[in-house]
């Protein structure tokens, strides 16, 4: 079996986390008490079925419950898809630099990976149908892209789906971080609760701040679903009880669009932070910003490490010489400019009117 690269060590010691990609979690306050009282349950098994989250989400999205299955994180549900598209040795069709989750589990479950390079660091259709072959079972496409944060536009991805369609591959959308890209504009989510012959991934993990929690979901054709389903047998209580229960929660709290609003505030500083210092980046669609430092990824890490600053080195990505950093903080947004040995132009003046009085 081929040798398996760890992407997530211990990072309990980390003081500034910028490397998963997280969010903040305030709106967590509101739901202590529910917390408290599913801790009360803690001895007994949750609902295998998730029918409380499955209903919440059936009506939050207008669609029928048979069209979808809840994971422990968009990593399971992943390996759930492999383990029931990939029989025989079946083959993944993805991105060259890509989220490693589709890699690992086709490979875990005996598939083949054929990987279609990027085209100026975002995923390209004509790539992925140079890829295609009588193998293909699955196609996996991260929209907006992980680690680069590029988007493809709403469009490209129908064609996509049509064009895996057209070859008897299923397409699977893994829209982890859409919320943060203009959700309305750019998701497929709509069009595949309409009919659209593909299956889309959503995550509580990153916009609604409950990566903690390990819950995702996929939507996709009741006949898909169905098989996926018969896979997940094998783990009945894949969704523990506190994720089943805040995550419905977090639904109604309308606290969505404050989260992403802010969130796209700090990262539009960035940008102007990047751009004044003629620092190298993609334009990024999501709450990560992918860039390749003045001076190597090397002495970067060096620096983190030094600082106790996390950031993720794309090396393992396939990305030499990019390093990728998420912000959800205006505390995070300082944390990245000092560990880039930025100084904002506000700080400057700042400083200037210091030094005069």
């Amino acid at each position: 079996m081929t040798k398996l690269t760890t992407f997530n060590a211990s990072d309990n010691h980390v003081q500034n986390r910028l490397h998963l990609n997280e969010t903040n979690s305030d709106k967590l306050q509101v739901l202590d008490s529910l917390f408290l009282d599913e801790f009360k349950k803690i001895s007994t098994y949750p609902d295998p079925s998730n029918a409380e989250l499955i209903n919440t989400l059936a009506e939050f999205y207008h669609v029928p419950k048979d069209m979808l299955i809840l994971g422990n994180g968009v990593d399971e549900i992943v390996l759930l898809m492999c383990l029931t598209f990939l029989k025989g040795g079946k083959s993944s069709l993805i991105a060259e630099q890509t989220f490693p989750g589709y890699e690992t589990s086709t490979i875990v479950v005996g598939g083949k990976n054929i990987k279609v390079p990027l085209v100026n660091l975002k995923c390209n259709l004509e790539r992925f149908k140079d890829g295609i072959n009588d193998d293909v079972a699955v196609a996996f496409l991260c929209n907006p892209h992980n680690p680069t944060g590029s988007l493809m536009r709403i469009n490209e991805v129908e064609q996509f789906i049509e064009v895996m369609n057209q070859n008897n591959i299923i397409p699977i959308i893994d829209e982890a971080y859409i919320q943060f890209a203009d959700e309305q504009k750019h998701s497929v989510l709509q069009k595949i609760a309409n009919g659209a012959n593909a299956i889309v991934l959503r995550t509580f993990s990153k916009a609604y701040g409950l990566a903690g929690l390990r819950v995702g979901f996929a939507m996709g054709p009741k006949a898909l679903i169905d098989l996926v389903a018969q896979s997940a047998l094998a783990l009945p209580f894949r969704v523990n009880r506190f994720a089943q229960r805040l995550a419905g929660e977090v639904l109604s709290l309308g606290t969505l669009e404050k989260t992403v609003q802010e969130v796209n505030g700090l990262m539009a500083q960035l940008t102007a932070q990047l751009s004044q210092n003629n620092i190298e980046f993609v334009p990024s669609s999501t709450n990560f910003m992918c860039f390749k430092p003045h001076h190597g990824t090397e002495q970067l890490m060096a620096r983190a490490n030094h600082l106790g600053t996390q950031v993720r080195d794309c090396t393992a990505f396939g990305l030499s010489g990019w390093i990728r950093a998420s912000i959800c903080s205006q505390q995070d947004l300082h944390n990245l400019l000092n560990l880039l040995s930025i100084v904002p132009v506000e700080a400057k003046d700042e400083e200037l009117l210091q030094t005069c009085e």
